[in-house]
């Protein structure tokens, strides 16, 4: 098990501090495999997860849509499964589901009625195959439009910049994407209660309902 310190703060000294850690690890990988990290490698890979991003922020955006043309727990399924899956494949196929969309919303299909409650779920992430609140609230009646979670829009909605070159330039815009991130993890977080408000007018949101995973204490406290 190789340990990266994560800082809780947003500061230039925890920039300083994560942008340190991101290039011991290219080191340790580097020595680990035995193949050097290039800055047309770097490239490559950032332009390669950032297409899959784009894609589930496709996939994301349908979800505003009314009625809605997916549930809540297929498109969370699809998000759990963009974790384990090659990252090409995955862009390809949540593409080609969202042409399938695309086709519902023009014809005006949707998988709940247009009266039942638009539900957003923030809070902790949820590991494949945990699917038991989306469950709940979609056989009760209420369909899940949005995850502000790890596996939701703080996964996919922010990408690395392509306009940087060289190796340290890429890794330093690596790092700087996941300080973006408005995690629970970091102090203070008003970013996420801001995003909170947003996402709910954004996907006409009728409810917010907080997930917590037991002793995850940093979105308890957030609670």
């Amino acid at each position: 098990v190789y340990v990266m310190e994560v800082p809780h703060k947003k500061t230039k000294l925890s920039r300083e501090l994560w942008h340190g850690e991101v290039l011991a690890f290219k080191e340790v990988i580097e020595k680990l495999t035995g193949n050097a990290i290039t800055a047309d490698k770097l490239a490559q890979a950032i332009k390669l997860v950032n297409g899959r991003r784009q894609a589930l922020q496709r996939l994301s955006n349908l979800r505003k849509n009314s009625p809605v043309p997916i549930s809540g727990r297929d498109a969370l399924l699809v998000t759990q499964v963009s974790f384990y899956d090659d990252a090409a494949r995955c862009t390809q196929t949540v593409n080609a589901l969202c042409d399938e969309l695309d086709a519902r919303v023009s014809a005006g299909q949707g998988v709940a009625p247009l009266d039942d409650p638009r539900i957003l779920v923030s809070g902790s992430p949820m590991a494949i195959p945990n699917w038991k609140l989306h469950h709940l609230l979609e056989t009760a009646g209420a369909v899940v439009v949005c995850e502000e979670s790890c596996i939701g829009t703080r996964f996919f909605s922010d990408l690395v910049p392509e306009n940087e070159s060289g190796v340290e330039d890429h890794l330093q815009a690596i790092a700087e994407r996941y300080m973006q991130i408005h995690c629970a993890c970091f102090t203070p977080n008003d970013e996420r209660l801001d995003d909170i408000v947003r996402l709910v007018r954004e996907y006409q949101v009728d409810g917010v309902v907080h997930y917590n995973l037991q002793f995850c204490h940093t979105f308890a406290n957030e609670a």
